[in-house]
């Protein structure tokens, strides 16, 4: 009798008990790696700041589903689990090889990510079998919502709710007795224009209530219809609350000017997403209602260990792919030729000069380390505008400059763009600026934008274009050893040229007087 009693402790002892620090800090480790990758995106992208909370929700979601997991299936065999763990790990070195010299790819950003699902679905399976890989699934795949979306698929939804917004906001104050016509994503109204900001509408509250909706829906244990439920409705109470916040500001700024924007933009951006969280929390409320307790699982004290051979290869090639990386591009950058970077001279002296605040949101998304912008009359009357910004050695610059060109951010203001893009060489002052030009309307008034990305590296015969974001661009920088060691980008404007040509001699002439080497 007393045998029996207490063999019966030793049936239900925590899986804990049974396993080895070892071979979760192996695993740890290739987070670890991603997260490091995903950190500048969630740094200096507001679109992704959630992501920080992501690894944390994460590792809770494997510690709840930890303490009722089931009893391990033996695994029909350890070699095939064993070899994609290997196989993964060895795609993870030119994964890191090609996204240290381009962070912002998103692609990679996602092959790193698979990669290490892949690597610890296997381990799980190798400890517990298929009944484990089940019921660890969910913690594994939640990761993901911190993965930043493929660029283009972003755009496309950003765009989307942007006009959408727009759109049906217009509507309404049309009805209301308020004259309102829509731009693009920009709704003009009496007082003037309001700019549907993308970084406040949509997509940032479609995405952390995605995460908070499948987080919620795991801590209450709901089923897979309750689940989806709660994902669609966290969707639509997003957009809705984006198209009040959208309502509110634009009325303030018919109604009482549009200074009063300002004042409101981001107390109403805050209040309308604490309101959604909340509404989102109390619908999960209602759908839990009196739900099935769930059903505890026994644990048992015994869990099957991953090979030693299996964990030192996942630890020496985890190591080898960062180590190889940072030989590599040293290697390239002790022999590679540099520019010496150029400044410019702000033509404070011209003709109805005035400087060109950055708008708070702007210097928030582009985290430059100096700029500014400033406006002036040319000799000829033409009105020009120009932006200067420079990014110290680091990661940021390319991340966002890539997704604000003026081929992305004029059209979604309104413009037209007349034409593509002209890539071009022009010296100035002796600085080789390699430049895209652009020409839009707006109004029927024509507008020319000559745009410079410079990071300090010559151009080839045949090359005016640094900014190749191309796969054989991207793979071509690899080649070359060559990431980011400090970005500088200029931006002038001008209005009034009808003919290219001339608006590129007055931009060059323009450019004489601003841009100075060293």
């Amino acid at each position: 009798m007393n045998a029996t009693a207490s063999a019966a402790p030793s049936a239900v002892t925590p899986i804990s008990r049974g396993l080895s620090w070892f071979p979760v800090a192996v695993f740890a480790l290739v987070w670890l790696e991603l997260i490091s990758r995903l950190r500048f995106e969630w740094s200096i992208n507001p679109q992704y700041g959630y992501g920080w909370t992501v690894p944390v929700l994460a590792a809770y979601i494997f510690w709840r589903r930890f303490q009722d997991a089931p009893s391990p299936s033996a695994s029909d065999s350890k070699i095939l689990p064993g070899l994609l763990i290997v196989l993964a790990a060895m795609f993870l070195t030119p994964i890191r090889l090609i996204q240290e010299a381009n962070p912002d790819w998103r692609l990679l950003s996602w092959a790193m990510a698979l990669s290490a699902g892949m690597i610890t679905a296997s381990g799980i399976y190798l400890s517990g079998g298929m009944r484990w890989v089940r019921h660890f699934a969910f913690p594994i795949l939640f990761f993901f919502v911190a993965v930043p979306w493929p660029t283009n698929l972003e755009q496309f939804v950003i765009q989307s709710l942007m006009r959408a917004d727009a759109l049906i906001n217009v509507e309404i104050l049309n009805a209301i007795g308020i004259p309102a016509v829509q731009m693009g994503n920009v709704i003009e109204v009496g007082s003037g224009f309001v700019g549907i900001d993308e970084a406040c509408t949509g997509i940032r509250s479609l995405q952390a209530t995605f995460m908070v909706s499948l987080f919620l829906g795991e801590f209450y244990e709901f089923s897979i219809g309750r689940r989806v439920v709660l994902v669609i409705a966290g969707a639509v109470m997003a957009f809705f609350c984006n198209l009040v916040r959208t309502f509110l500001l634009v009325w303030l700024g018919a109604e009482h000017g549009s200074a009063t924007i300002k004042n409101w933009h981001d107390p109403a951006g805050h209040t309308i997403l604490v309101i959604c969280l909340f509404g989102l929390w109390g619908l999960s409320l209602l759908l839990r209602g009196k739900g099935e307790a769930a059903v505890k699982m026994p644990h048992v004290e015994r869990v099957s260990p991953v090979p030693r051979l299996v964990l030192g290869s996942l630890l020496a090639l985890t190591a080898i792919a960062e180590a190889g990386t940072q030989i590599w591009y040293r290697a390239h950058e002790s022999n590679s030729v540099r520019l010496q970077p150029w400044t410019i001279e702000w033509p404070s002296q011209a003709t109805n000069w005035k400087s060109v605040p950055v708008a708070e949101s702007a210097q928030e998304l582009l985290r430059y380390n100096e700029g500014g912008g400033g406006a002036w009359t040319g000799d000829d009357g033409h009105a020009w505008n120009m932006f200067f910004f420079r990014w110290l050695p680091g990661r940021t610059a390319g991340l966002f400059i890539k997704n604000h060109r003026p081929d992305i951010c004029l059209p979604a203001s309104g413009m037209k763009q007349r034409g593509g893009v002209q890539n071009k060489l022009l010296t100035v002052n002796e600085v080789a600026l390699p430049i895209r030009s652009y020409a839009f309307e707006s109004n029927g008034r024509s507008l020319h934008v000559f745009y410079c990305y410079w990071d300090g590296t010559p151009a080839e015969p045949g090359m005016v274009d640094h900014e190749n974001w191309t796969a054989a661009g991207r793979l071509d920088a690899v080649r070359k050893g060559k990431r980011d060691v400090g970005t500088q980008m200029l931006e002038i404007v001008v209005w009034g040229y009808d003919d290219d040509e001339k608006a590129q001699q007055a931009a060059i002439e323009q450019l004489s007087k601003i841009v100075r080497r060293g």
